[in-house]
């Protein structure tokens, strides 16, 4: 059965109803569920030849309690190493959410490598937290793969486009879900309980660059965006919805100041009435992806951070989920003062960067707990949401240079 979480967890926003006795079958919506699913992989459209990107088809879908519908807000995951290094530290200290790759993890021209694969590392589940954290505050989340638009096997794919196609896929997903077409899925509990009409996004570092994009900003029924660390392009941030940068004081991958310009221009665009930038003390860039190493070093230091500067890493995913959370609530309520979490010792600071906008400040909160990845219920289906990949691709997937 999908995993639950209530009233068990003493840090959850919302409580289960326990007047449900043992006789009395539980309505869906009596409780928050994680599900990590599996559809076959497919391929993605590229510009060039052959006309294909292949990628897996995974997510991790979080169901709030309630009967609903819940708005949906998708969680993007950035571009990691994905081919498993089974003795290779510091690369994994401690044990991934894998999968099988259909493909072959090797250098061009070299046979399989036993120490690359086929494991393939489920980044989409490292973000589990997010999606937890979103679900308590009623939101119907979603953290898909979005490993294709960043690599290209067959040909190279515009990645704008690539983590549109992905996202469009898996709402198209949740879409058919809520009118019971389950797509080989055993997921209890989802028709009739999701609205995709309203969405909101969520992208840490490469995936974060993604979400305050122009073209994700074109999406309908955008409510809210959180970018989380992350690594951005030349273009401008038009979004005319409320955005949250969140930065990691210690962020070794990116910058601790990534994203601050593109918010300051958004600020001053006036588009949107809340382009708020908020710093994370003692956070890592890896940190926040459970399926990562957090730290650099035995010693725990991260970035320019001394171990002694370095927050907890589940201490610093918390932070992020909840206040990634809270957020995209208030957005969408509207909201006219933002007040976001803040967990003890760890000081977030910033706030609403468009002057005579809503205000954003903090209060203290509790850390919420989350369900361990690697616990995590999975359902699979050899049904697709993309196209086959050709039976007579040639692939090849090596690792970069820089991991």
């Amino acid at each position: 059965m999908t995993i639950v979480y209530g009233a068990s967890e003493a840090t959850a926003d919302a409580t289960t109803n326990s007047t449900t006795d043992s006789t009395t079958k539980p309505k869906p919506g009596d409780r928050a569920s994680l599900t990590s699913y599996e559809l076959a992989p497919g391929l993605l459209k590229i510009t060039s030849r052959p006309p294909g990107n292949p990628t897996q088809v995974h997510g991790v879908l979080g169901m709030p309690k309630g009967e609903g519908p819940h708005p949906v807000v998708v969680v993007m995951h950035g571009l990691h190493h994905n081919c498993a290094f089974s003795d290779k530290p510091p690369y994994f200290l401690r044990k991934p959410v894998k999968a099988r790759w259909p493909l072959v993890c090797a250098a061009p021209g070299e046979p399989h490598n036993p120490n690359l694969g086929p494991d393939y590392l489920r980044h989409d589940v490292g973000l589990s937290h997010v999606v937890q954290a979103l679900t308590r505050k009623g939101f119907a989340a979603v953290s898909i793969d979005v490993v294709s638009p960043e690599h290209w096997w067959a040909g190279e794919t515009v990645p704008e486009k690539g983590y549109t196609d992905l996202v469009n896929a898996h709402l198209r997903l949740l879409s058919d879900l809520n009118k019971g077409v389950n797509h080989g899925l055993d997921i209890p509990g989802v028709k009739g309980r999701i609205d995709t009409s309203r969405v909101g996004l969520v992208g840490h570092s490469r995936g974060g660059g993604y979400v305050l994009s122009p073209k994700a900003a074109q999406r309908a029924g955008l409510f809210g965006v959180v970018a989380l660390e992350p690594a951005v392009g030349a273009e401008k941030v038009p979004h005319k919805v409320p955005v949250l940068n969140l930065r990691g004081g210690c962020d070794e991958d990116v910058d601790p100041s990534a994203g601050l310009e593109e918010m300051k221009e958004l600020a001053k665009s006036g588009s949107t009435k809340v382009a708020a930038d908020v710093l994370l003390a003692g956070t890592g860039h890896r940190m926040l992806n459970t399926n990562l190493p957090p730290t650099d070093t035995k010693e725990g230091g991260v970035g320019d951070c001394p171990a002694s500067k370095v927050a907890a890493p589940a201490a610093a995913q918390a932070q992020a989920a909840q206040i990634t959370a809270s957020f995209l609530d208030q957005a969408l309520r509207k909201s006219k003062s933002y007040r976001l979490p803040a967990l003890e010792d760890l000081d977030p600071k910033g706030g609403n960067l468009r002057k005579g906008g809503p205000a954003v400040t903090f209060h203290r909160a509790p850390q919420q707990t989350f369900t361990d990845p690697l616990t995590i219920h999975e359902v699979t289906s050899k049904q697709r949401l993309l196209p086959a990949i050709p039976k007579d691709l040639k692939v090849n997937k090596r690792p970069g240079d820089d991991i």
